[in-house]
């Protein structure tokens, strides 16, 4: 994999870091309606990139495709056990333990292909397993576990997703105004399978229905002006470039990537901190030298990928 390849991988994490800030201490500050945030975001970056790809052909049938509409759930469930993830562990703590998401991704590729993980892999591969196992030994605790199994469910569709792109036909195209639409299509469906989840979890009373209170859920204009902005400067860009990165690099190597997410996010909440926004992550020191090896697993599997030949299979 070239430089600029990795640059714009790397920056892609980076674009979701900053998403992640603005949706901890903006959106979650004000106490926004959290489905209504994604449902609102996934719509209005489909429909802006379904825009940039205007001159692509298709049909709005397009829509309704078995392909797309088992993705598009898939992004429910991956969403719905992000949330849920959340609620009994902190974000830093299941931003951190998300890069669990490499080893599923190097496990389903051997899998699919019977081919194990080459072997300069296997030293970042094991750092990488060792500061997992150690960070969520640091946070376990009689409420923790629910939490990791629901980020373990988010991470697993998430990887299934990433290969279901990955051998996708339409995510190979060469012309950038269809993977713009390929990428809008995805992007709609998924606001309709969310708002479906959600109205059918609200009819038998597992959550509060969208439709509750003339439809409250929608009603503040602070929440619509935050999704719209998330949705056209991180959502639309990151998943374009998320796919666009699948497709030159392959699954694993993208997976890879995103394992600088965690850190540029604690960066920039320090730097957030010392400008005296927001308060900083507190992790313990056990937590801070599982991060660290973490970080060197991500750092050795990125290094290594970089000096090996270029290859775009997935």
């Amino acid at each position: 994999m070239n430089g600029h390849v990795l640059a714009i991988a790397l920056g892609n994490s980076f674009l979701w870091s900053a998403y992640l800030l603005l949706t901890r201490h903006v959106v979650s500050g004000a106490h926004l309606d959290a489905w209504a945030y994604t449902l609102v975001q996934l719509l209005s970056a489909g429909i802006a990139m379904l825009w940039v790809g205007r001159r692509a052909p298709g049909n709005w049938r397009d829509l309704l495709v078995p392909w797309t509409i088992s993705y598009a759930f898939m992004r429910v469930v991956i969403n719905g056990s992000t949330s849920a993830a959340i609620v009994w562990l902190a974000i830093t703590q299941s931003t951190l333990l998300s890069t669990v998401s490499v080893l599923i991704g190097a496990a389903s590729g051997w899998a699919l292909s019977r081919q194990a993980p080459a072997r300069r892999d296997w030293p970042g591969l094991m750092l990488l397993a060792l500061g997992i196992a150690a960070f969520a030994a640091a946070v376990m605790s009689d409420t923790a576990w629910r939490g990791m199994l629901w980020l373990i469910l988010s991470e697993g569709v998430a990887v299934a997703a990433s290969w279901m792109i990955a051998y996708h036909p339409r995510n190979r195209a060469s012309d950038p105004a269809a993977r713009s639409r390929f990428t809008g299509e995805i992007l709609v469906s998924a606001s309709l399978a969310f708002i479906l989840v959600w109205s059918f979890a609200g009819m038998v009373g597992l959550m509060a229905s969208p439709w509750a209170g003339a439809g409250d859920a929608f009603g503040r204009i602070d929440l619509w002006f935050y999704a719209v902005l998330a949705g056209l400067l991180f959502r639309a860009p990151g998943t374009w470039l998320g796919f666009w990165t699948i497709n030159t690099t392959g699954v694993q190597t993208y997976l890879i990537a995103l394992t600088a997410m965690p850190f540029f996010a604690i960066a920039l909440e320090a730097g957030a901190a010392r400008l005296g926004w927001i308060t900083p992550p507190h992790l313990s020191a056990v937590e801070w030298l599982a991060a660290a090896i973490i970080l060197a697993g991500a750092v050795w599997l990125i290094v290594v990928r970089l000096k090996a030949p270029s290859g775009g299979a997935p």
